[in-house]
């Protein structure tokens, strides 16, 4: 009986259909499990074949466990073919499983192209690349991703981390640092286990021709002697270039301050010489030099480049000898008078200079010649340049010498450096003597009364001087209007009249003054006689003196005095009265002290003298012969006695007068009468005054009476005052009169009502039906009768409150009183009134403000609670964080308006939790938005009434996305077949990647990470297409293997990678023609022989089966062409 074979099943991981496995485990390690079963149930043997796979794999045979012998290299090898084996005694069964061999992350990046080394110049552009590191993994996925940095970053350099592109982000200065090493670190990115490698990059800096040039050992300063040689070298200048890669030669030049070209500059060396003659003493350079010298860097072609540089170089002269002291003229000559003093300077410009420096430019000045005493010199010793000068030493005399000359030297140290003049001085004649008279003073004695014209005096002055200097012609010093001087002849003559009264005696200033101005003073005395002609004079105009009335005893009234200006005994006066107004007799005049005393010898009667005043003539008269006289009057005032009282013309007086009577207005007019005459004590004397209220005044003088403000009857209604009036007497001598006045205040509506208690306040429960009482208001107005009746009003119109009009109650109108009512205006009319008061005057007064009552409206429990920002959408973020605030109110006041909230039940719940007071929701759970992506939470909230009312609303919220989820392709491995003929950009496949986040998070880019090293393919960053770059070519590469990854747009960091192969395999076209290995092949046949002659074999033609068929052709040139047809 034959044995049945065994059968192989499909035990994992085979497939029927496509056996595969993957496998990315350690050696030592179990893969897989064989199974199989035999019909008969014999015991089964399970193995591998194949030298490769059992280098690899290890079976159990008894239980068909497969054990991986040694670790895998997916880098090495992708895919192996394995076959397998399970046999029974008899038969063998057979099956090759497919293994891809999966990838972990166990290399590091390798750098491509080391040693890494270059040079850029030191301008090169802050964000220019200057490099690009190349680094690769073989790892597929983000174990394969590389990204690059700088192990110690560098101020100067950044490196891109995705491209490797290295770029200046600082500007670089080859004068500082002309080399970097930077360190680069090339990591991939497996998020388990990322792996690096390290590689030096060193950056080698050119220097640029971007440094101006510098000059050494500055500054440049020097001293040279003023007569040094031309060719003479006074220092070398020199400068470098800062640039110092490749410094350059320098040029120089001078740019300015070489006064005519006195120094030459080598414009190689830098050598300065002089090139011409220098002179200190030349004012163009006895100050020295500053030059301007300028280095210029040179270019190859030794032309000059921009790059320059400036300094100055200061170079000052050495004096020499070599100049004699020198005067600024030859000759000098001068004019001056004889008078002048001694020290007194000569007007003369005298210079002396030696134009050397220090010591050598010391001299000594003097003058020589006839006379010389008579004059000094200064200074007499000189450096340099000084002003001589030359004083009178001694007095002039031009009488005694008229002119001198002299000789002046500078005379150096050297014999031969002097200086020489010539000095010539002229004086000038002067006026040297004065006038004298022939007597110091001249008296001379006239009456008063001599005639004008009459010569008095002949003055006398002679003068030493000869000719114009020696006239002599006289003068006043002040001219006097009583004289004149005839001023060649010396005559005093009177000109006008005298006065002994006025003036006794002249004293006069003459001048006698010669030809050349000099002058003497002298003096005249002229005394005048006195004679009678000056007539007594009162020293006032006019007297007045006074008396009381019924005086008894003799009353002196007034004295006179008058005087006479003429001398002895012209002067004595005698004093009589001439005339009297009324009462002649009455007045004696007797002398006292020099004083005429007018006396009253009997009393008299005011009331008899007209106006109390009587006019007396008295006459003074002197002793001359004849005797002159004068008159003055005397007014004699005599003073009235107060002997009557003043009295009103009524007792008392009786007045009624309105309270709206206006200030300043006339109330009464009281009069009093006083018998005296006299103004001082009768009537114009009286002066009125009041007693008894500031309400009214009485004018002083006119007895009227007024109101002084405004009068208000409610707080008087009468007024009784006292006035009096008093005369111009004094003290006890003064006299009154009395009078009661009596006033009283009629009324007038003028109060408007007063509110008291204001302002009121009261409570009323809200709902409160109509005619519910409220509160009661009270006016008052003090006016009488009806002008104190006060009438109530609402006003303005309040619909929730009615009042009474006379007593002032308010109560409810009916109309619904809401405490929580949105309606801005009845709010405010429910908790206001407004009332009005009105009095019944005429005209009515109304009370000067309104009134308020605040109503205080009590709460009923009458509002559902509400949620202020509910329904409402909230968004949260950051994977689970959740704080949100929900805001309620119930407008009832106390326990009616306290809130409390609470989640209802429901599933979502489950992840939230409320605080029932506080109304703030957090989530008690990690929210997922791919869990759930939105909740929808119901909050009832309920007030704490008696009777409890509630509210309810909706919470929506929405998790929003974080990037969270992986990018996954489907399918993960992609097989394309693609005829090599394909065109460039033909699509080779479209790849299918999702990712379950949401906006940004989502959106995938895709990138070719591995096998397209030649760049044949590309894919798009977006649509995932893969399309190839330029034509295939299948005897070059059959089969392409491209990892591709899709990188999410999540935040930096935090981005999420998916992979995919896509296994290309390029079909083959009839694109190439066969070659011949040789280009003729010989062979010898035997004429009557059939045999092969040429055969072509695939060994001589390289390309794929299927496109092997070749037919070829026999072309023959002979003249056997016909027996060989071909083929």
């Amino acid at each position: 009986m034959l044995s049945s074979m065994p059968l192989l099943t499909s035990a994992l991981p085979f497939s029927a259909i496509c056996p595969a496995w993957w496998i990315s485990q350690p050696d030592g390690s179990s893969v897989a499990q064989l199974k199989a079963n035999d019909p008969e149930g014999e015991p089964l043997v399970y193995g591998v074949s194949g030298e490769e796979a059992m280098r690899y794999f290890s079976v159990n045979q008894d239980t068909g466990v497969v054990w991986l012998r040694q670790q895998l290299d997916r880098e090495t090898k992708s895919e192996m073919q394995v076959e397998f084996y399970v046999s029974d005694i008899q038969e063998v069964v057979k099956d090759t499983v497919n293994i891809q061999i999966g990838d972990v992350n166990d290399n590091s990046p390798t750098f491509h192209g080391q040693p890494y080394s270059i040079h850029i110049p030191e301008n090169t552009a802050v964000g220019k690349s200057v490099f690009m590191v190349n680094a690769t993994d073989p790892d597929q996925g983000t174990g394969g991703s590389v990204l690059f940095s700088f192990q110690q970053p560098s101020p100067f350099f950044a490196i891109d981390g995705a491209r490797g592109t290295v770029t200046v982000v600082r500007p670089l200065d080859y004068e500082a640092t002309s080399a970097y090493q930077l360190t680069v670190n090339a990591t991939d990115q497996d998020k388990l286990r990322p792996l690096s490698r390290l590689a030096n990059l060193a950056i080698t800096i050119t220097d640029v021709q971007d440094m101006d040039p510098i000059f050494t050992n500055l500054p440049y300063s020097t001293n040279i002697e003023e007569d040094v040689p031309l060719g003479y070298e006074v220092r070398k200048i020199t400068a470098i270039d800062q640039d110092l890669g490749r410094p350059r030669g320098i040029g120089y030049t001078i740019i300015s301050g070489n006064t005519n070209s006195v120094f030459a500059l080598d414009y190689i060396s830098g050598s300065l010489t002089v090139n011409g003659q220098v002179d200190r003493e030349n004012p163009l350079y006895s100050a020295g030099f500053t030059l301007t010298v300028k280095a210029t860097e040179l270019k190859d072609d030794r032309s000059p480049s921009d790059a320059t540089v400036m300094t100055t170089f200061t170079i000052l002269l050495i004096d020499k000898n070599d100049n004699a002291p020198k005067f600024n003229g030859s000759e000098y000559r001068v004019h001056i008078t004889e008078l002048a003093q001694v020290g007194f300077a000569l007007p003369l410009f005298i210079q002396a200079e030696d134009k050397d420096e220090g010591v050598n430019s010391m001299f000594q000045v003097f003058l020589t010649g006839n006379n010389s005493e008579y004059f000094t010199i200064s200074p007499t010793a000189v450096q340099g340049r000084a002003d001589i000068r030359i004083r009178v030493a001694i007095p002039l005399d031009f009488e005694h010498i008229r002119s001198f000359s002299f000789s002046l030297y500078a005379n150096e140290s050297m014999s031969d450096h002097v200086g020489f003049a010539r000095v010539f001085i002229e004086l000038i004649n002067e006026n040297d003597n004065r006038p004298i008279f022939s007597k110091p003073l001249y008296n001379i004695s006239l009456p008063e009364n001599t005639p004008p014209g009459t010569s008095l005096l002949r003055l006398l002055a002679t003068d030493g001087d000869a000719g114009t200097f020696g006239s002599v012609r006289y003068y006043f010093s002040d001219e006097p209007d009583q004289f004149s001087l005839d001023e060649e002849t010396g005559w005093v003559i009177l000109r006008a009249s005298l006065d002994y009264e006025l003036m006794r005696r002249f004293t006069l200033t003459v001048l006698a003054r010669d030809g050349g101005g000099e002058e003497t003073t002298g003096r005249i005395r002229v005394n005048v006689l006195d004679v009678n002609d000056n007539a007594p004079l009162f020293q006032k105009e006019a007297y007045v003196g006074s008396l009381r009335e019924n005086e008894q005893a003799v009353q002196p009234v007034a004295r006179v005095r008058a005087t006479d200006e003429d001398s002895p005994p012209n002067n004595f006066l005698t004093y009589t009265i001439t005339s009297a107004s009324v009462f002649f007799d009455f007045f004696s005049i007797t002398m006292v002290e020099g004083y005429a005393v007018i006396s009253v010898t009997r009393p008299l009667d005011y009331e008899q003298v007209p106006k109390g005043m009587i006019y007396l003539t008295v006459m003074a008269k002197d002793g001359g012969n004849p005797a002159l006289n004068s008159t003055v009057s005397v007014t004699v005032e005599v003073i009235d006695e107060n002997d009557n009282p003043p009295e009103f013309s009524k007792p008392s007086y009786i007045v009624k007068i309105p309270e709206n009577i206006i200030a300043g207005a006339t109330v009464l007019l009281v009069n009093a009468t006083d018998l005296d005459a006299s103004r001082e004590f009768g009537q114009a004397s009286l002066i009125y005054s009041l007693e008894g209220s500031s309400q009214f005044r009485l004018n002083s003088r006119s007895g009227e009476i007024t109101t002084t403000a405004l009068l208000d009857r409610e707080q008087k209604s009468e007024y009784i005052l006292i006035v009096r009036a008093v005369d111009g007497g004094v003290g006890p001598q003064q006299k009154t009169g009395i009078a009661t006045v009596n006033i009283t205040i009629l009324d007038i509506n003028d109060n408007a009502p007063v509110w008291r208690d204001e302002p009121y306040h009261t409570n009323v429960v809200e709902m409160s039906p109509i005619n519910t009482d409220v509160i009661s208001v009270l006016a008052v107005d003090p006016d009488n009768r009806e002008n104190g009746t006060v009438v109530y009003s609402i006003s303005p119109e309040n619909p929730f409150y009615t009042i009474n009009s006379s007593t002032g109650k308010i109560r409810t109108s009916g109309l619904t009183l809401d405490r929580e009512s949105s309606d801005p205006k009845d709010a405010v009319l429910m908790r206001t009134i407004i009332i009005s008061a009105v009095d019944r005057g005429t005209p009515q007064l109304r009370a000067s403000a309104s009134t308020t009552v605040f109503v205080n409206l009590l709460d009923l429990n009458d509002n559902d609670p509400t949620f202020l920002n509910l329904p409402f959408v909230a968004e949260v973020g950051l994977r689970g964080t959740l704080a949100i605030n929900v805001f309620r109110i119930d407008p009832d006041e106390d326990k009616n308006g306290l809130i409390t909230m609470a989640l209802q039940m429901g599933m979502p719940r489950l992840d939230f939790y409320l605080n029932t007071t506080t109304g703030i929701l957090t989530s008690t759970a990690v929210l997922d938005r791919e869990q759930i992506g939105q909740y929808h939470l119901r909050i009832i909230a309920y007030d704490a009434g008696k009777f409890p009312r509630t509210s309810t609303s909706t919470l929506t919220i929405t998790v929003l996305d974080v990037n969270d989820e992986t990018p996954t392709f489907n399918p993960r491995v992609y097989n394309v077949s693609l005829k090599e003929s394909v065109p460039r950009d033909h699509i080779v496949t479209r790849l299918s990647c999702s990712d379950n986040d949401a906006g940004l998070n989502a959106e995938l880019s895709y990138f070719i990470t591995g096998g397209n090293q030649d760049g044949k393919f590309s894919v798009g960053f977006r649509d995932g297409v893969v399309r190839t770059v330029v034509g295939l070519d299948r005897e070059t590469q059959a089969a392409y293997t491209l990892v591709v990854e899709a990188i999410d747009n999540g935040p930096a960091g935090s981005r999420r990678t998916g992979t995919a192969t896509v296994f290309v395999e390029v079909q083959d076209v009839n694109d190439n023609r066969p070659i011949f290995l040789q280009n003729s092949y010989e062979t010898s046949i035997l004429e009557s022989q059939t045999q092969t002659i040429l055969s072509a074999s695939e060994n001589i033609l390289h390309f794929h089966q299927s496109n092997l068929k070749v037919t070829l052709f026999l072309h023959c040139l002979s003249s056997f062409e016909n027996e060989f047809p071909g083929g």
